[in-house]
């Protein structure tokens, strides 16, 4: 995997997902019913598709990139904690327990 680092911020929080997703559908029922409207009026199905294409340029404009208005709820995580009900720095990764159950003479 590419360990890159972006001179700006790569992601979105759980509720700027919801606005981004609830933005592009607004748009792009906006944009096709003007472009239906328009297309009737004009007698041009080419002035719908248009229409319709340009709220697709305008919605990935302002939902693909994550802008700050997306990331104003960040998640606060859990601290992870060891085996002995401590919280361990989050540096030091717990060793991996073997969580299997062992296995009968049925599962043979």
């Amino acid at each position: 995997m590419l360990d890159i680092e972006w001179p700006f911020a790569t992601h979105m929080d759980f509720r700027g997902q919801k606005m981004a997703e609830r933005l592009f559908q607004v748009i792009i029922v906006f944009f096709g019913l003007i472009g239906f409207l328009a297309g009737y009026m004009m007698q041009q199905f080419s002035m719908t598709i248009y229409s319709v294409l340009f709220g697709v340029l305008v919605s990935a404009f302002l939902t693909i990139p994550p802008w700050p208005m997306y990331r104003n709820n960040p998640v606060q995580w859990q601290k992870p904690i060891d085996s002995n009900g401590n919280k361990t720095n989050s540096s030091t990764k717990p060793s991996p327990k073997d969580v299997r159950k062992p296995k009968t003479k049925k599962d043979q």
